[in-house]
């Protein structure tokens, strides 16, 4: 499909188009160049595939010349040999005017002008001679391009004479080549509203070349960058790239242009990967002046290119720091997380085990209550039941039997029961008190209970100071014992411990 242009429309019209819908049309243009340059192999293996069916010298150099330089030399010699033996002196031009079309595509304008400035056309015909004065032309518009001097006057008047000649050969002036040349000679002159309109005009004929079309819509690109028409300018440019990859046109101008523009546009990584595809071209094909102009653009592209990546580099370590740090601090954060969670945890296992010990606490309490209650309701029952015999006994008169009674309540025996019950309360409540009382001691004064007893009489004075009974009085009467003796007690446990009394009573009360 050939890619859209604008006939018959003044520049002002044409760049008013495009401006409507710059941004679509060029990312539709640049989509398009993408197309065509990802299919760049395999075209040129069409083309060379097509290449091998041919076997006449001038067929393959007519497809080599934009093609690879060294197969369009080969045949440019075998066609200048064939000439010789011919002896056909139209044959022999024909041939140096191909060889030397050949130079000025390599970038060797001296070489091409020696040959073209000894060439005797008088026995030519008028195919030869057209060939002839139009590579002339191209020489003369290069040389005045390339040296850009006080010589490029007389390059581009000589050039548009030659021009002139060649345009005096067609036969009419309603071909595209008629007007191909004079929009070329209009622009050389700088008058470039009539030569873009005549550019123009020669696209709507058809059966033009692709070749030719790309140079058709790259000169119409130049014009535009000369008005200062950027964007029409580009959107040409790459039309002509896109008919250059199509016709696998090596030798070539148009993406080198379309790559300073972007990069003018700042879209570097495009520009960079441009301008080494036509880098790549140019080496391919051996055009030694297309090699300089790209040298002069390639390294600022690919320096450019090599910044912003730089920068992008730094971007990408100051996300990449950025993104450490709020990933330890994230880390941070869930193991002060976990931890006060853990925390959490451990608090509350220990009030389970607290209520939990509480709730046992509070089960050993009500056992012992009701065995205190029942033991007091128990000693009040004898109690009564003694008062009633004392009273009975006294009113009849049975003095004897009275005086025996007391014989019959044993209160030893009630003693032993008392403390039994309360060793085995207490140790119910603080099973590892004769242990870690035991600790609070010198080792070699450490208590060694005799079996079947729970207590002694000094742990159970510390049993009870344990419960809070500091009062020796009130631990002597619990007892059954005097002060003196409940004193005696506690000063010579205090003396079996290393530890002072106020620190002994401190750890006791840590049991």
């Amino acid at each position: 499909m050939r890619p859209l242009h604008f006939p018959q429309l003044t520049l002002l019209a044409a760049a008013l188009c495009l401006s409507l819908s710059s941004g679509a049309t060029a990312s539709a243009d640049l989509d398009s160049l993408e197309y065509y340059l990802a299919r760049r192999d395999s075209i040129d293996l069409s083309k060379l595939q097509r290449i091998s069916r041919y076997t006449d010298s001038r067929q393959l150099f007519d497809e080599y010349a934009s093609f690879v330089y060294d197969s369009a030399s080969l045949y440019c010699i075998r066609m200048h040999d064939e000439s010789l033996l011919s002896g056909d002196n139209n044959r022999y031009v024909d041939a140096q005017v191909k060889r030397s079309f050949l130079y000025l595509s390599g970038g060797l304008f001296k070489e091409a002008a020696d040959i073209l400035e000894h060439l005797d056309l008088s026995s030519t015909d008028t195919a030869t001679r057209f060939n002839y004065y139009t590579t002339y032309s191209r020489l003369l518009y290069d040389l005045a391009d390339y040296n850009r001097s006080e010589l490029s006057p007389d390059y581009l008047r000589h050039g548009n004479a030659m021009t002139d000649s060649a345009i005096a050969l067609l036969p009419t002036q309603d071909t595209a080549l008629f007007w191909y040349l004079t929009a070329l000679k209009d622009m050389k002159q700088q008058n470039y509203i009539r030569a873009l309109e005549r550019f123009e005009h020669q696209l709507t004929y058809p059966y033009i070349s692709l070749h030719d079309m790309a140079i058709t819509y790259s000169s119409m690109a130049y014009i535009c960058e000369q008005m200062g028409q950027q964007q029409l300018a580009q959107h040409y440019n790459i039309i002509a790239a896109i008919y250059d990859i199509r016709n696998s046109t090596k030798e070539a101008l148009a993406l080198q242009n379309v790559a300073r523009q972007l990069y003018k546009e700042n879209d570097i990584e495009r520009a960079a990967r441009y301008i080494r595809i036509a880098n790549d071209d140019a080496q391919y094909y051996n055009a030694r002046h297309r090699k300089q102009q790209i040298a002069e653009i390639l390294p600022i592209i690919e320096g450019e290119q090599m910044r912003l990546l730089g920068q992008q580099n730094r971007r990408i370590q100051r996300l990449s720091i950025f993104l450490y740090v709020t990933l330890a601090l994230l880390c941070i954060g869930i193991g002060i997380l976990y931890n006060r969670i853990r925390a959490i945890r451990r608090a509350e296992q220990t009030i389970r085990d607290i209520n939990s010990r509480l709730s046992e606490a509070n089960k050993i309490k009500e056992r012992y209550l009701g065995t205190f209650l029942c033991w007091q309701s128990d000693f009040l029952n004898q109690l009564e039941h003694y008062q009633r015999q004392v009273r009975r006994k006294a009113k009849e008169k049975k003095y004897e039997e009275l005086m025996t009674m007391p014989q019959n309540f044993n209160a030893n025996k009630k003693r032993k029961e008392f403390n039994r019950q309360f060793d085995e309360m207490f140790l119910s409540i603080f099973p590892h008190f004769v242990d870690d009382f035991n600790n609070l001691l010198r080792p070699e004064e450490r208590y060694q209970l005799r079996e079947g007893e729970f207590l002694n009489t000094e742990l159970r004075i510390f049993a009870l100071e344990r419960l809070g009974l500091t009062d020796n009085e009130k631990i002597a009467q619990v007892l059954d014992y005097s002060v003196t003796t409940i004193y005696t007690y506690k000063t010579r446990v205090r003396q079996k411990s290393d530890l002072t009394p106020a620190q002994l009573r401190q750890r006791l009360m840590e049991i």
